[in-house]
């Protein structure tokens, strides 16, 4: 069962992006991308694309928060994303969920 308070961040999450795109004169989310990171990613991609929505939620939630994120904006989860989970060794280092339009650069 998904747990009440990564359903709500979720749904605060989508919330704060469609409210972003809007600000920025776009109607939808078309060309965003989102992506798990570490700190280190996201500090770059803060620096070279405006605006970002980033999200810092437990490790054991972050895998959950994504597919939730996805789910909620219709968009469809690619193979490797399908394979993420909280014991993956390729995703230790993962601690952020952050969204950003590539096509708006600082």
């Amino acid at each position: 069962m998904i747990s009440k308070s990564v359903e709500s961040q979720a749904r605060e999450y989508v919330y704060d992006v469609k409210n972003c795109a809007s600000e920025y004169g776009q109607s939808t989310l078309e060309g965003w991308e989102f992506s798990l990171v570490t700190d280190a990613e996201k500090t770059k991609i803060e620096k070279n694309y405006y605006p970002t929505v980033a999200a810092h939620p437990a490790q054991e939630a972050l895998f959950e928060l994504f597919r939730l994120v996805k789910s909620k904006l219709l968009l469809p989860l690619s193979h490797l994303e399908n394979s993420f989970d909280v014991n993956s060794t390729l995703n230790k280092n993962v601690t952020c969920l952050i969204a950003f339009n590539p096509k708006l650069h600082r």
